[in-house]
């Protein structure tokens, strides 16, 4: 890959498994295995590129209270074996990058909680860079936050740079809006499990190729 501009903070919005599942032809559970082994070579890739602050919405809010409890238990299923993985993500460990899990912790089964907190517990030491996991999180909860007075987390974040939505929607779902005020927006048809190495160089490209004048 050719010297570009590389972000410092990129936000992901990995949408489309659901449509990829339809698409091929087989079951939602199965695609959504699928995306999540894919958020992880993506994860490690971003890495090896020297961007060691990243942001995922893994859950919104609406995940979180409105799929199907059948569906919802296998995203929590999926998602103790995701902080489980987490924890011993050697690349995070080598580049001393923390984890820090964002949402209303309030609809988060027992379980999970726990799994949270000692992942972020285990990272919490490492200062280099820091992956944000949005779960059961919405842009409006974080609002709420402000509205009665407490600090939301994203007082505490890096601006996000460059924001990337896979799945051909073309809107940002809520996802960090204190964060995005000067983030450049990358939307691609490609449905999240298609989003490879070749497509995040991709977006990277397009990225250094932006001018970015904050503003002014």
């Amino acid at each position: 890959m050719k010297t570009i501009s590389l972000p410092i903070h990129i936000g992901i919005i990995p949408d489309g498994n659901r449509r990829w599942a339809k698409k091929n032809k087989i079951d939602f559970f199965t695609a959504y295995k699928i995306g999540f082994e894919n958020l992880k070579k993506i994860l490690d890739k971003i890495v090896d590129y020297g961007i060691y602050n990243a942001s995922v919405y893994v859950l919104s809010y609406e995940n979180c209270t409105r799929r199907s409890k059948t569906e919802l238990n296998f995203l929590f299923y999926l998602s103790k074996e995701g902080f489980n993985y987490i924890r011993e993500n050697q690349k995070l460990k080598d580049n001393d990058i923390s984890v820090k899990v964002i949402g209303d912790m309030s609809i988060v089964p027992d379980y999970i909680l726990n799994e949270i907190k000692k992942t972020e517990e285990e990272t919490k030491n490492r200062k280099n860079g820091i992956l944000n996991l949005a779960y059961c999180y919405s842009g409006e909860w974080e609002l709420n936050l402000i509205k009665n007075g407490e600090k939301p987390p994203s007082l505490y974040m890096k601006p996000i740079d460059l924001l990337i939505r896979t799945g051909g929607v073309k809107r940002i779902s809520g996802f960090f809006p204190l964060l995005i005020n000067y983030a450049e927006f990358y939307f691609t048809d490609i449905l999240w499990p298609d989003f490879n190495e070749i497509e995040l160089e991709k977006s990277l490209n397009w990225f250094s190729s932006q001018p970015r004048n904050f503003g002014i």
